[in-house]
């Protein structure tokens, strides 16, 4: 996979990811709980996704100046 795609790839994944932090928040499910604990758990999953992706991400990393 070239370089571009794997940038769009990532660009979808995090849109797709920030937008679940305003929807989902917001749907039926999560508004029809009595308590905290269906949003905690939302947060928290989030929370692991999002840091999973951000070290995929870095572990990958690499500077141009490196490969010269």
């Amino acid at each position: 996979m070239s370089l571009e795609r794997q940038r769009l790839l990532w660009v979808i994944v995090f849109l797709v990811v920030v937008l679940s932090a305003f929807i989902v928040p917001f749907t039926p499910i999560m508004t029809n709980l009595a308590k905290f604990y269906g949003a905690f758990l939302f947060w928290s999953i989030f929370a692991l996704v999002v840091i999973a992706f951000l070290g995929i991400i870095t572990a990958r990393w690499k500077d141009d100046r490196d490969e010269r």
